[in-house]
């Protein structure tokens, strides 16, 4: 029956590169990441997997740190697109409940009367699809959005993790199985209970960071969007202002009019049309879109943009609804109007420009492209990593924007033009 006790063990470690995978972010792409994973993991699991078969269970955890943990971090600390406490932290806290999984089917089956390795495989292949499972349909979301969001603290939490997984594989193993040191198993049981335990309260302290950090957000938006729309309003209301003035004097605008035709003197005529006009021109508030939000941002930033010399063109076709959170969205386009009016900051007066479009058709776009001087570098997912540059604030925003929304974003870099394109299917 010593088959069934192999096979538990490779259905173990694929499960555990399975949870690894739904918590740890690559710095490549998954293609890259899955074909290098193949490549390294498949050889290192093939000789632990020898090395249980020589070795025994009992004398094979001797060495499971330096044959399998130590090279396995090392890999994926590489690859990770975090190389800090985030990495280190998800390594050991998915490694030691594995291993926690691991120990506790070999002892309920070393302890169970009957066939031996039948409730150890049993078990193993219905507990590790389960812990699967609920880190794809738990966990996953929550923690990949807290590691983009948070980069403090994680250290703290990797001490834990790192003691936990030293102390049990020890206490399991060293000097001999703890099957032959059963005065010692009140050690380990406390510590199987122990672990998930602090575990569980690890992952709902960062559930709860993650709560007061979209409750921020959402805080940060209402107040760019109430700046905005009160912006937009004055505006309005000064464009009324002016526009009741303007209709107050038309009587008088009209028997002046009526005065210089009679006296036939037109050219005073022509420059009083000329500047009737202007007046009215003054009256007139310009509408990006019917969107009171959108619009209000959009005028906004314009305005902004326009009072420090820079040239702005637009051309915005906005649909009548929204596929994606107006709120969400709305930040999006400040923190793009932002960047470029930073950049162009840096800039003489005739070279600054923003282009702004927007289309509906047949995907719903919105670029966003301006001058700035040249001093901008991309990774290598397209994406401005550039931490003295002005396009690097906000951009995180907007990556996870595009993210969350399934939609395409690239940024581009033409010389002495950045653009920043979104594509929502």
């Amino acid at each position: 029956m010593n088959a069934l006790k192999y096979i538990s063990v490779v259905w173990a470690i694929i499960f555990t590169l399975v949870c690894f995978g739904g918590l740890f972010e690559s710095r490549y792409s998954n293609k890259k990441t899955l074909t290098l994973t193949g490549i390294f993991m498949g050889p290192l699991a093939v000789v632990n997997f020898v090395l249980f078969i020589i070795l025994g269970p009992s004398r094979y955890l001797l060495v499971l740190i330096p044959f399998c943990t130590i090279p396995s971090c090392i890999f994926f600390w590489v690859l990770a697109k975090y190389r800090d406490g985030r990495f280190f932290f998800t390594f050991c806290m998915v490694d030691t409940m594995m291993l926690e999984v691991l120990y506790i089917t070999f002892l309920l089956d070393y302890f169970f009367p009957g066939d031996s390795n039948v409730l150890l495989f049993a078990s193993r292949m219905i507990i590790y699809p389960l812990i699967a499972y609920y880190v794809y349909k738990r966990v996953r979301p929550m923690y990949l959005a807290v590691q983009k969001n948070t980069e403090k603290g994680w250290f703290y939490f990797t001490l834990i993790g790192v003691v936990f997984y030293i102390a049990m594989t020890f206490s399991m193993a060293y000097p001999v199985l703890i099957t032959e040191r059963m005065e010692c198993m009140p050690v380990l049981v406390l510590m199987f209970v122990l672990m998930p335990y602090v575990y569980m309260n690890i992952l709902k302290m960062l559930r709860q960071q993650q709560v007061m950090y979209e409750m921020k957000e959402t805080e940060n938006i209402l107040g760019l969007q109430v700046a905005n729309l009160k912006v937009r309003m004055e505006e309005i209301a000064a464009a009324d202002e002016k526009f009741r003035v303007e209709r107050h004097n038309f009587r008088h605008k009209m028997q002046t009019i009526a005065a210089l035709i009679d006296k036939k003197e037109y050219d005073k005529l022509r420059n009083l049309v000329d500047e009737y006009n202007e007046g009215i021109e003054e009256t007139k508030v310009i509408r990006y879109c019917n969107n009171a939000v959108i619009d209000a941002v959009f005028a906004s930033y314009i305005h902004n943009a326009e009072s420090k010399g820079i040239c702005v063109t637009t051309k915005i076709v906005l649909p009548d609804s929204l596929q994606v959170s107006e709120a969400e969205f709305a930040t999006v386009i400040a923190n793009a109007i932002e960047n470029a009016i930073n950049a162009c900051r840096q800039l003489e007066d005739e070279d600054r420009y923003i282009d702004i479009q927007v289309i509906s058709e047949p995907n719903f776009m919105l670029q966003i492209s301006n001058s700035f001087n040249g001093e901008i570098e991309l990774d290598e997912n397209g994406i401005p990593v550039n931490s003295e540059s002005d396009h690097g604030f906000g951009m995180r925003s907007i990556v996870a924007f595009c993210e969350k929304n399934n939609a395409f974003y690239e940024f581009k870099i033409d010389k002495n033009r950045f653009a920043i394109r979104i594509v929502i299917p």
